[in-house]
C-alpha cells in the first residue's frame, strides 16, 4: 500500500511576508457570500493584550502578551496570536488610542507554526 502525501510546491508561500502583511490599509475587499453586519478595515499593528484562561482552566493566571491586529469593524477584530484561543475566551486589548477594549473569541484557526488567526467580537 502506497502512501500519498500532499505537499505544496517548493515555491508556494503559505503565509504572506511581514512587508506584505503590514503594507495593507483601507477597506477589505467584499466577497459575494459575505454576511457580515459591518464592513471590515485593515488595521495592521502590534499591540498589548491580556488573554484570560479558558473556562476549563480557571486556576490559570491571565497572560499578558503582544498580538498582531489584522482587521477591525464596528463589531470586532481579527488578531494573530502565538497561542490557540477558544470560543467565548476573553481577551483585553489596548487600542492605538490607548483605550482598553474587551473581546470575546468567536473562532480560532491555525495559520502557521505557533500562529493563530482569532476572530473576536467587542464586548460592551
Amino acid at each position: 500500500m502506497s502512501v500519498v502525501t500532499h505537499k505544496p510546491p517548493p515555491n508556494a508561500r503559505l503565509i504572506e511576508t511581514d512587508r506584505d502583511f503590514f503594507s495593507k490599509s483601507g477597506p477589505l475587499p467584499l466577497h459575494w457570500n459575505d454576511v457580515r453586519q459591518f464592513p471590515r478595515f485593515y488595521l495592521r499593528s502590534r499591540t498589548q493584550a491580556v488573554i484570560f484562561p479558558f473556562k476549563t482552566q480557571p486556576a490559570t493566571a491571565p497572560k499578558t502578551c503582544q498580538v498582531i491586529t489584522g482587521d477591525v469593524s464596528r463589531g470586532g477584530m481579527n488578531l494573530i496570536t502565538e497561542e490557540q484561543a477558544f470560543p467565548s475566551q476573553r481577551i483585553d486589548i489596548r487600542l492605538a488610542s490607548g483605550e482598553l477594549r474587551t473581546l470575546k473569541v468567536v473562532w480560532c484557526r491555525r495559520v502557521g507554526e505557533r500562529r493563530y488567526s482569532v476572530g473576536a467580537q467587542f464586548v460592551s
